[in-house]
């Protein structure tokens, strides 16, 4: 199996699956001199953890991260970190009827015909529990790019179709200073929601999970992610364009269908004269009017806020009878996916769009900096 590895400096390796005795992360190319504890992964890990809510899996592992090497006294020394986090809530006999039998919107048949066998418990490899791995990276991503000043903030900005305003104003238009001012006041108020997004009262939407819940159905969605104060000419022109390397990462996570990098989709539908940001000098510096193109231009980080934003298709283990098919006998057969599964599991998503997001752009910033920081 190929395709483990994520980064071209900063490079990631996953491994491990759903039911197997842990899972974790091997970081290459981490500078030394960053301070690291395994109380740093904490808040990040806990915003992932299922049991919480019930919309969300029964499923709660305590994930907690341990570090087994590249960290000396609480601080990188350069080489290879090795995070490992234990899987110790598995209930592999609830996928025992799914031995030879496919789940349909799963990756049990694919994986099947790719490999001619699979580790049925929970999907393996597929599952987004391998996820808890990257939220692991992540934060160590993070901690790069907090020495340089950048912060990363994702938050819930559609449910189903349902698209949902936030109680600020005009916040995807807020400049870099506007938004680093405020983000203190976001990060507590998507904290405190059970679904992340940055409203007050999200009773209403509660609500349409639950009756979507109660059918027997599930629910998809979109996270906005946004990087601040970035330098400015992070990425390349041609084929590593910022928001190539962001879409691939993207896409790399379970159940992702669309993505939209700076200014995205909507670009195609203004005129030219309604997308030109206008240059302005402002004392020896010099910025733009507005950030119609979200913080790129030519694949490459404007300074301005960098906005992206994520699509996912609605979870398919469910508990409504489908057809699939034995594998062994090639007999018809119907089934229900039982056992603890989200029907709304977006909002778990978060620390992983945050970590994808700083995997990359810690990636593209080694790549224009030294390899140790102080």
């Amino acid at each position: 199996m190929q395709g483990n590895t994520f980064g071209r400096i900063f490079r990631v390796t996953s491994w491990g699956e759903s039911h197997g005795a842990a899972l974790g992360v091997v970081i290459d190319g981490c500078p030394s001199g960053l301070h690291l504890t395994t109380e740093d992964f904490l808040p990040d890990m806990r915003l992932r953890q299922g049991g919480e809510f019930s919309f969300s899996t029964a499923r709660k592992e305590e994930d907690f991260v341990q570090i087994e090497s590249g960290v000396f006294e609480g601080i990188t020394t350069g080489t290879p970190i090795s995070l490992r986090v234990e899987n110790r809530n598995t209930k592999s006999q609830d996928y025992d009827a799914f031995r030879d039998t496919p789940r349909p919107g799963h990756a049990d048949l694919t994986t099947f015909w790719k490999h001619g066998h699979r580790d049925h418990r929970g999907g393996g490899r597929s599952s987004a529990r391998e996820t808890a791995a990257r939220v692991a990276a992540g934060v160590v991503a993070k901690k790069i790019l907090h020495s340089q000043g950048v912060e990363i903030f994702a938050f819930l900005s559609k449910l189903g179709k349902t698209t949902i305003d936030t109680d600020f104003p005009n916040l995807y238009d807020h400049g870099t200073s506007q938004f680093m001012e405020l983000l203190p006041t976001l990060r507590k108020l998507r904290n405190k929601n059970p679904l992340r997004c940055l409203k007050e009262d999200s009773s209403e939407l509660l609500d349409q999970i639950e009756q979507v819940k109660a059918n027997g159905d599930s629910l998809g969605g979109e996270i906005s992610a946004v990087a601040l104060n970035l330098p400015r000419g992070l990425g390349e022109p041609v084929f590593d364009k910022l928001n190539a390397l962001l879409a691939h990462a993207y896409f790399s996570l379970p159940a992702a269908v669309s993505v939209d990098i700076g200014g995205g989709t909507k670009m195609s539908e203004l005129y030219g004269s309604e997308i030109r940001d206008e240059i302005k000098q402002k004392g020896c510096d010099i910025e733009f009017g507005s950030n119609s193109h979200g913080g790129l231009l030519g694949g490459m980080s404007t300074g301005n806020p960098l906005w992206s934003s994520i699509k996912f298709h609605s979870p398919t283990s469910i508990s409504q009878t489908i057809g699939s098919v034995d594998l062994k006998t090639g007999e018809a057969k119907g089934i229900q996916v039982e056992g603890r599964h989200d029907s709304f599991p977006l909002p778990r998503a978060i620390p992983v769009v945050e970590s994808m997001m700083a995997v990359t752009l810690a990636d593209a910033t080694l790549a224009n900096t030294s390899s140790k920081f102080k």
